[in-house]
């Protein structure tokens, strides 16, 4: 989830943008990031909503390094790691209830914040974004669901589009990480084709955007839907 001195934007699903019945299998991948991050790790947390550009991160720290004092006294290194792993899981707790009343689902927000956020941190260390929804971009300016339609069809005039706007995430450097993909509800009828153009489609941004994707996947390895 990220080596000693990275940092880390983790971006999940919030309120009604959680897909019915994933929620489980979502915090367990959100919170598997604080467990297995190494030390000295930055790690913030920012909910994935209809406004997710301006949406402030629910919480944000730095993994335990098992040095001065929690190098001599191992109980207190592990104390304060297991404190930083709750705080992070007690934010991440909170993400159900954050924007409750969104319309839509706005990740390319997300990776643009988490973009700004990355280029503010030291250069020397390993930039990963792991963003936890069910791939589909929903906001007016961009509707990548239409019924079957491929949505990387939609990849060169979004990326286009970004890019005059100025709203192209930066991610020049960044490995990114794409996980929670579903077809959603049985009426949508989403095909696994149309799955796969979802990776194609953000493989297209992320690379746009100056970086790696480096996984793009229903879930992270060994956590299946029921977490």
């Amino acid at each position: 989830m990220g080596a000693a001195g990275s940092a880390v934007e983790l971006l999940v699903a919030a309120g009604p943008t959680i897909p019915d019945g994933r929620w489980p299998a979502y915090r367990a991948m959100a919170n598997a990031v604080a467990t297995c991050a190494g030390a000295g790790t930055e790690v913030a947390l920012r909910p994935i909503t209809d406004r997710a550009w301006t949406e402030l991160p629910l919480f944000s720290g730095t993994v335990p390094e098992a040095t001065g004092q929690n190098a001599v006294n191992p109980l207190r290194y592990h104390a304060e790691l297991g404190g930083f792993v709750k705080r992070q899981s007690a934010a991440v707790d909170r993400l159900p209830t954050v924007g409750k009343e969104a319309a839509g689902s706005d990740p390319l927000g997300s990776l643009a914040a988490a973009g700004q956020s990355l280029r503010l941190r030291t250069t020397d260390s390993k930039h990963v974004v792991i963003a936890v929804f069910n791939g589909w971009q929903q906001t007016k300016t961009l509707n990548l669901f239409s019924y079957q339609r491929d949505p990387a069809a939609s990849t060169a005039a979004a990326v286009r589009s970004l890019r005059a706007s100025g709203a192209l995430p930066d991610l020049g450097g960044s490995e990114v990480v794409i996980v929670g993909l579903t077809a959603g509800a049985s009426s949508m009828q989403i095909s696994d084709a149309q799955l796969a153009g979802l990776c194609r489609f953000w493989r297209g941004v992320v690379e746009a955007g100056g970086g790696t994707l480096k996984l793009c996947a229903p879930a992270l390895p060994g956590i299946g839907d029921r977490g």
